[in-house]
Formats: C-alpha cells, sequence, structure tokens
C-alpha cells in the first residue's frame, strides 16, 4: 500500500516539473524533446542584438547540449517570425521554426531528431531553418 501512495508522489511531482507551456504545439514539441531525452531550456532569456540594441529574447526552446539551437513554433507563419528569424541569423544563432504541420505525420519526431543532429555534428552552422517535412 505505501508503494501506491510513493508512485502517486512520484508522479505528481514529476507532473510539477514539466513548464506550463503557453500552446498546444509547444507542449507537443517539450514531449517530443523529453522522449528523446533532448535537454532544453523553455522560454529562458537570452540576450540578443536587435534594431542597434541589446535586448532580451524569450525563445521557445534553447538546446544548449546542440550547439545552442533555438525551436521557434509559430503555427502560422507571421511578420514576427520573419523578424525573429532574421534576430537569430544576426546573432549567428542556429534556429529551427516549426509549423503545425511539422508537428504531423507518423515520423515527425524522428525527422526532427535528425535535423537537430545534424546540427549538433556541424558546430558552426548558424543557418536558420524553415524546418521541411520530406
Amino acid at each position: 500500500m505505501k508503494t501506491k501512495t510513493q508512485d502517486h508522489d512520484l508522479e505528481y511531482y514529476m507532473g510539477k516539473l514539466e513548464p506550463e507551456y503557453e500552446s498546444k504545439g509547444q507542449e507537443t514539441i517539450g514531449h517530443m524533446l523529453d522522449e528523446y531525452h533532448v535537454p532544453f531550456f523553455y522560454k529562458n532569456p537570452i540576450l540578443v542584438w536587435e534594431d542597434g540594441e541589446r535586448r532580451i529574447k524569450r525563445p521557445d526552446f534553447t538546446l544548449s547540449t546542440y550547439n545552442n539551437t533555438v525551436i521557434e513554433y509559430t503555427p502560422v507563419p507571421d511578420e514576427a517570425a520573419r523578424k525573429d528569424s532574421r534576430v537569430y541569423k544576426e546573432n549567428r544563432m542556429a534556429a529551427l521554426f516549426l509549423k503545425d504541420s511539422d508537428l504531423t505525420g507518423p515520423d515527425w519526431k524522428q525527422r526532427l531528431y535528425d535535423k537537430l543532429e545534424e546540427r549538433y555534428h556541424q558546430p558552426h552552422n548558424f543557418s536558420i531553418d524553415r524546418y521541411q517535412p520530406r
């Protein structure tokens, strides 16, 4: 009987470790990263140079062990996403922009993981990608 209580407590506290995601898409990406054991920071502040000034940005995901690759979830790419893309490029930060269609299909998780692994093995690749399913 005691074990059941401990298991319940463990599940409760493990649930508390999960970030409070702002959207279902971000939650889907976060769960994929957890499933593939990719450590990440959610909405972690970073200092960037933007429009001639230092500013703080909070990308959706920052993957420090993947050369600080940034992942932004943009369900519908818009002008703000294009601006963010430019800012990351100017700051020599690798960034992936994912939209809803990138989070579908039977192998989307593996394709995203493969893309991250590609970046891991290319430490000086600072390009901006609009992730494209095959």
